[in-house]
């Protein structure tokens, strides 16, 4: 029989699915599958209209950035972590633009992928 303790361990705080299936790990061919399962998260939270605010909140959007980085990996993170600080809106179009772009980053994960 499951015990209150081990049902409580395994839900988030909002009640739905536990937030570690949420974390990325870099990889960029599964961004765009986190960016929809993140999307989702936002909107259980009552954050995600506000990405298509502009300008956003102020407070949601830094409540956005605070969700954000507790997901990420660290060289994700560090992608953004200065140019965004408390701003989730950019961040995300940052990571977008360096997951799923077509500019130099991609060619460089290509030239490495392909290297090892």
């Amino acid at each position: 029989m499951i015990s209150l303790h081990q049902t409580m361990a395994t839900r988030s705080l909002t009640g739905y699915a536990p937030r570690t299936r949420l974390l990325f790990d870099g990889d960029e061919r599964k961004y765009e599958l986190w960016e929809s399962k993140f999307y989702g998260y936002l909107h259980t939270l009552k954050l995600k209209n506000n990405l298509e605010k502009n300008p956003p909140n102020t407070d949601k959007n830094a409540d956005i950035y605070a969700e954000l980085i507790q997901l990420l990996n660290d060289r994700s993170l560090a992608l953004f972590l200065r140019g965004a600080r408390d701003n989730g809106k950019k961040a995300l179009e940052i990571l977008r633009e360096h997951y799923m772009g077509e500019g130099k980053p991609k060619i460089i994960a290509l030239y490495t992928e392909l290297t090892t």
